[in-house]
């Protein structure tokens, strides 16, 4: 993955016309994996989940899977630019690509303990928040777990986590997701090493 840029109006999920029966309702089971399962690390090829899911000011976005500025670990992390200074933005991980909710896909990561991830911002106090699970029960195809956190970034690399004790991890989906509001001028920040475990 390299210079990522979506060239739609505004990275507004697609409409649906599909019927969803009550059948569908029922939770998904996604196909089994094996923890831990990784998200994004520099090392790996064949990603489970496609940063395909551009929202909000997708024209301001750009992402960079091989920046060689600075990695937490490797060669090469995953570099954000957030070229704008107001509105909002974001891009989730999604499995299979393009998809919000109308195909089958996931993972069953029954047994994670935790989201881990590498993040730092190119000068500190960048504002961003991190999730997964964003496809609810109003798809036929739905995330069976969510979790989310707000963070501040500091310069230097800092492990984070979000918690996944009593979470049904049977089916994700969106196995990860940034979004940012403007914060008065444009902004860089960097992730590595993203993983279930």
């Amino acid at each position: 993955l390299d210079d990522i840029v979506y060239e739609g109006a505004n990275g507004a999920p697609r409409q649906s016309n599909q019927l969803v029966s009550a059948k569908s309702k029922a939770s998904p089971k996604g196909e089994k994996s094996q923890l831990p399962m990784p998200v994004f690390t520099s090392a790996m090829e064949g990603a489970a989940w496609i940063p395909s899911g551009y929202m909000g000011n997708a024209g301001a976005i750009k992402m960079d899977a091989r920046s060689t500025n600075n990695p937490h670990t490797g060669n090469t992390c995953m570099q954000v630019n957030y070229n704008a200074a107001g509105n909002w933005g974001g891009v989730v991980w999604q499995h299979p690509a393009n998809d919000w909710g109308d195909q089958r896909g996931g993972f069953d990561l029954t047994g994670a303990k935790q989201l881990s991830f590498w993040a730092r911002g190119e000068k500190g106090g960048e504002k961003i928040k991190i999730s997964f699970g964003l496809l609810g029960r109003d798809k036929p195809y739905h995330d069976t777990a969510t979790g989310d956190a707000e963070i501040t970034l500091t310069s230097d690399w800092k492990q984070y986590t979000i918690n996944l004790a009593g979470k049904d991890m049977s089916c994700i989906k969106t196995g990860f997701s940034w979004v940012v509001a403007g914060q008065g001028t444009p902004l860089t920040f960097y992730f590595d090493d993203v993983v279930y475990e």
